[in-house]
């Protein structure tokens, strides 16, 4: 006797693919202690930061992770390399099915673009804050969070009429 056992659709697949991808990254990051190992990239934000914000007449300091402004200290943390919105952009990449060589340029392009990005919106940060700091909160936590998600989306969506 033989079962009519639905089949997934390819939607389905794309979503146990995602959440699979999503909790192996997950489990690595927690076996690697992902924070703690993030130290370089937090100094090389830090100073690529300053070195645009200079650019544009900023006046701040750079020491290891920290940026100083004359109203604040700006440490530059483990959350603020952007590591956990590339990981989601990668578990994307990786889990549609699409052919490899696109995955891995579209992984290549997308990770490169938004740590750009990720320095434009440290060194805007640092402007803000040497310029109008009673603003700084704002533009962190609402602003560039939703710049962020919507261009990680738009590349997404992007990448996708590309690929296929």
């Amino acid at each position: 006797m033989s079962r009519n056992v639905p089949r997934l659709s390819e939607a389905q697949w794309f979503g146990l693919r995602f959440f699979a991808i999503l909790g192996a990254f997950s489990v690595l990051a927690w076996v690697i202690s992902l924070p703690q190992q993030l130290g370089l990239a937090q100094r090389g934000l830090a100073e690529a930061a300053t070195w645009l914000a200079h650019l544009t007449g900023g006046t701040s300091r750079v020491y290891e992770d920290q940026i100083q402004v004359a109203a604040l200290a700006i440490h530059i943390n483990h959350e603020c390399t952007g590591v956990y919105v590339l990981i989601i952009l990668c578990t994307f990449l990786l889990a549609y099915p699409a052919r490899w060589s696109a995955r891995m340029s579209g992984l290549l392009i997308g990770i490169v673009a938004l740590t750009v990005i990720n320095v434009v919106r440290l060194s805007f940060l640092v402007r803000v804050a040497e310029l109008q700091p009673a603003l700084f909160s704002y533009f962190h936590e609402y602003v560039w969070q939703g710049v962020f998600l919507v261009l990680v989306i738009a590349y997404a969506m992007s990448w996708v009429e590309h690929s296929t």
